[in-house]
Formats: C-alpha cells, structure tokens, sequence
C-alpha cells in the first residue's frame, strides 16, 4: 500500500512509513485485518448501491435477458442430466455430475455470461447507455471469448473431479479472469487465468464472505419464484466489479515484490 503522507509503497502491515515516519491510520481501506476485510465487503456493496441509484431503467433490460438465457440453459441441463434421487446409486450421482459438467464446457462456445460480467466493470466505469448492445460488444473477439470462458470451465471441471472443495477454491481463484481479460488484451487466455490466481492469493476468503453477505437476497430470489434476480443479480456484479477494482489497485502495489520473490514466473 502506499503512505498518505508521501505516496512512498510501504508493507501493508507497517504502523508508520519507513520514509517519512507518518503514522498509518488503522481504518486504512486495504488492511487485510479481519475487522477491515468486513469494512472492505461494506464499501464495495456502497459503492454498488450508489452506481445502480437512479439507472435501474437502463440496467434491468440486460438482467432479464440474461436471466431468461441461463433459465433456458438450467432447463436444459436438467433435461439432459435429470438429478438423481437419493437412493440412486453413487454411479448415478457422477454421471449425472460428468454429464452436466460436459454441458458446461459445451455453453461455452455461448459466452453468455463472459458478457454479463464484464458490462458491469464497464457499468461502474461510466457506460449508461445502450447496455444491452455494448454487453454483446464483448463477443466481437468472438474465439477470445469463447476461449477464456471454456478454459475457466474446464480447469474448474477437472479440479471437481478431484473433490467438490478444490472445484470451489479454484472457482474463487480464477474469479477475476474475465475482467482481466477485458483490462489487458495483450494477455493470452493462461495469463489472464494465472493473474487472476496471483491476485486472489490472500483474498478467496473475502471474496467468499462477500458472496455470502448476499445469502438473503439470494432467498428472497428463490421465494419470488426467480423473479428476484433480476435485481438481485445486479447489485451482486456491480459489487464483485467494483472488488475487482479495489483487488488490482492492491495487485498493482504488490505485483513488483511479486517478481523479486518469484523471478521465474
């Protein structure tokens, strides 16, 4: 992080600057204390609450036409891979799992959700207007896209195999590829999905407990049949979009110390 008093980069758990001895305030926004990481969890949800007042109107249009997408996609994941019942046997259950994970990796040539994600960095950023066009603007690098999406699926799949945990880990670990994707074109699909698991190192935790702080809007979503999410499913991405924001600044702070540790990678 960087000193207040004179922009000089200082460990994020110094007390005062190495430089110019000014005391740090402990209410700093990028302390990783637990208090803070619940104070970091508030801000961003602030911060999204602010952006989504008074634009409802031009944001709902790109929340129900993604919402009646991944309905028609649920409807036929379940149609193809029924749930099995609980006495079925333990076979039932892992082809049941295997074929929907296959189905997953086959959508994926739809990036359907690679375009919700990132019209919402391009939301807290500024754009307003004619959202629903520029979030299928996203697809003009049609194979990058497509690329970035199934390879996000597929690393996923494969560490499900494993265990269900590592399937989440990873999931938390590769969260912040689309929007990286977006930030440096330069970057090939394996760059994007690495820098996301440099940058999430130390914050899957966070990023979980920001997700659970939205277990009530979730039932709510539920109880209102679905129809809840077309709200709900907004203020969830401008929240995870603006965390983005907040992780690369302190990314960018520490990335150079990165490379001295890690001068092979």
């Amino acid at each position: 992080m960087k000193c207040t008093n004179c922009g000089a980069v200082i460990d994020k758990d110094s007390v005062y600057c190495e430089f110019c001895g000014t005391k740090i305030e402990t209410d700093s926004f990028s302390s990783t204390s637990e208090s803070k990481k619940i104070s970091v969890i508030r801000k961003v949800k602030t911060q999204a609450k602010n952006d989504l007042s008074g634009n409802w109107g031009n944001i709902l249009t790109v929340s129900l036409v993604f919402w009646l997408l991944y309905i028609a996609y649920f409807l036929i994941d379940r149609w193809i891979c029924p749930s099995p019942n609980t006495y079925d046997s333990i076979g039932s259950h892992v082809t049941s799992y295997f074929a929907s994970g296959l189905l997953s990796l086959a959508f994926s040539v739809i990036p359907i959700y690679y375009c919700f994600t990132l019209i919402f960095l391009n939301f807290i950023r500024g754009a307003r207007q004619h959202l629903l066009k520029l979030s299928f603007s996203h697809m003009r690098n049609y194979k990058r896209a497509v690329g970035v999406t199934f390879m996000i699926n597929l690393y996923t799949f494969l560490w499900s195999l494993l265990l269900f945990v590592p399937g989440i880990i990873k999931f938390f670990a590769y969260s912040m590829t689309y929007y990286i994707s977006l930030d440096h074109p330069e970057y090939t699909i394996d760059e994007c999905i690495e820098t996301s698991r440099k940058m999430m190192y130390g914050h899957k935790w966070e990023l979980f407990v920001l997700y659970l702080s939205f277990a009530g809007w979730i039932l709510i979503g539920i109880v209102t049949l679905g129809i809840g999410f077309i709200w709900i499913l907004p203020y969830m991405e401008t929240t995870v979009a603006h965390y983005y924001e907040y992780l690369n600044d302190l990314y960018s702070q520490r990335k150079p110390s990165y490379h001295l540790l890690n001068p092979h990678k």
